[in-house]
């Protein structure tokens, strides 16, 4: 479903803890979550600017790769200090995971390389949102220390929403991650999604992080 191409900036602190330099190699996203919440839309929506109305399980893992450029000041939004002056290309590939019980143990493998990850919920389902802490730990214990971006999917629908959106911002507040509410269906904030969590892959890899700061929208 996808291809694995290399991109300019190496994974230095990846969550396989392999130092390599800078060169052509992959900037890897992986999305996780319960099933149901939309990441294989969010994934097709970023990648193909296509939505599938009928509902298709993920088995296991698929992946789509695009290549997105950057201007000084996309790159340098969540610093605190302007870090980059120069345009940036990236080639990025999303790892999308089946969030179904029966791939539990086949998951944790594909987060290897990993740069950042998007953790999606349905803000209409409660039951998506209180699983999160379990989606934490499943990506640390493979990726301790990459960049969460929560993601609260289905905003078209936010007038059923059961996940207040204060509950959710102070949810990343303590956790230190950022947060972005989409909608597959629309494209809303979905581009933002990709193109932050991009942001963050490369700002980690170069051992930038000490510089963000939180982004919510």
């Amino acid at each position: 479903m996808g291809e694995i191409i290399g991109i300019r900036y190496a994974a230095r602190h990846s969550c396989n803890s392999v130092e390599v330099k800078k060169m052509n190699q992959l900037q890897k996203i992986i999305c996780v979550g319960s099933a149901f919440v939309g990441k294989t839309s969010l994934a097709r929506r970023f990648t193909l600017n296509t939505f599938i109305h009928s509902y298709i399980p993920t088995l296991g893992v698929s992946w789509l790769t695009k290549t997105i450029t950057f201007t000084p000041e996309q790159l340098n939004e969540n610093m605190t200090k302007e870090i980059y002056s120069d345009p940036l290309t990236l080639r990025c590939s999303i790892w999308d995971t089946g969030g179904q019980e029966m791939f539990t143990y086949l998951r944790p493998k594909y987060y290897v390389g990993a740069t950042s990850a998007i953790l999606v919920f349905d803000i209409t389902n409660q039951n998506s949102f209180d699983d999160i802490d379990m989606w934490v730990s499943e990506i640390t214990s493979r990726c301790p220390d990459i960049p969460i971006v929560l993601c609260g999917n289905k905003f078209d629908l936010r007038d059923a929403r059961s996940v207040v959106y204060d509950t959710a911002v102070d949810y990343v507040k303590f956790k230190k991650f950022d947060y972005v509410e989409t909608s597959a269906l629309n494209a809303h904030n979905v581009d933002n999604l990709f193109f932050h969590a991009s942001r963050l892959g490369l700002q980690f890899s170069e051992d930038h992080m000490k510089f963000r700061k939180e982004y919510i929208i």
